[in-house]
C-alpha cells in the first residue's frame, strides 16, 4: 500500500452501523437459511458453504492487516458480513509484524473473492429443485445486496481508498 493512501480516521467508528445492520442481518439470515437447507441433502454441503464464508473471512485477513485497517478488533463494515475477519486478523496478527507484499494482497484478494463467488454459486444447483426462479433471486439478491452496500457503505468506510470493494465503488460513482 502506498505510504501516503492511509485509512480515513475520521471514519472511525464507523457511522452507519444501524444501515450496516439493517442490509447485512437479512442478508446473513438468507445465508444462514440456505446452510441449512443445504444440510437436508448432506451435513457436507453445509459444511462446505459454511468453510466458503470462513474463507472469505480468513483471506481478508491479511488484506485488513496489510491496509491497517483501523476496524480490527472492533465493529466492521464488512460485506457480506466478513466481520470474523476483523477478529481474526488482531488473534493471528496479534504478535506478528506483518510483511507487506502487494502481490500476497492480491492474492489474498483473489482467494477472497474465489471463496465469495463460491457463496453465490455452490448453492444453486440445491436452491434450484426448490424452484429454478429461486436460485435466479438467489443471484439477485447477491447483486442487489452488492449494490446497495457499494453504495451506501463504501462511501464512509475508512478503507475504501485501498479496499478493492471501495475503489469500484468510486469507480462507478464517477461514471453515473
Amino acid at each position: 500500500m502506498p505510504a501516503e493512501i492511509k485509512p480515513d480516521l475520521s471514519c472511525v467508528p464507523f457511522p452507519r452501523k444501524t444501515l450496516y445492520s439493517i442490509l447485512t442481518t437479512p442478508f446473513l439470515v438468507i445465508l444462514l437459511l440456505i446452510l441449512i437447507y443445504l444440510w437436508t441433502f448432506s451435513c457436507w454441503l453445509s459444511l462446505l458453504f459454511l468453510l466458503l464464508f470462513l474463507a472469505v473471512c480468513y483471506f481478508q485477513t491479511y488484506c485488513c492487516a496489510y491496509q491497517e485497517c483501523p476496524y480490527v478488533g472492533q465493529f466492521c463494515p464488512a460485506i457480506v458480513g466478513i466481520m470474523p475477519a476483523s477478529f481474526m486478523t488482531k488473534f493471528i496478527y496479534r504478535r506478528k509484524k506483518i510483511v507487506k507484499s502487494k502481490k500476497r494482497y492480491w492474492i489474498n484478494i483473489a482467494l477472497a473473492t474465489t471463496a465469495w463467488l463460491g457463496l453465490v454459486f455452490f448453492p444453486l444447483f440445491w436452491i434450484a429443485k426448490l424452484h429454478d426462479a429461486l436460485a435466479w433471486v438467489y443471484i439477485a439478491l447477491h447483486l442487489i445486496y452488492y449494490l446497495i452496500f457499494g453504495l451506501t457503505i463504501c462511501p464512509v468506510c475508512a478503507v475504501r481508498n485501498t479496499c478493492p470493494g471501495g475503489k469500484l465503488q468510486k469507480a462507478l460513482l464517477k461514471r453515473l
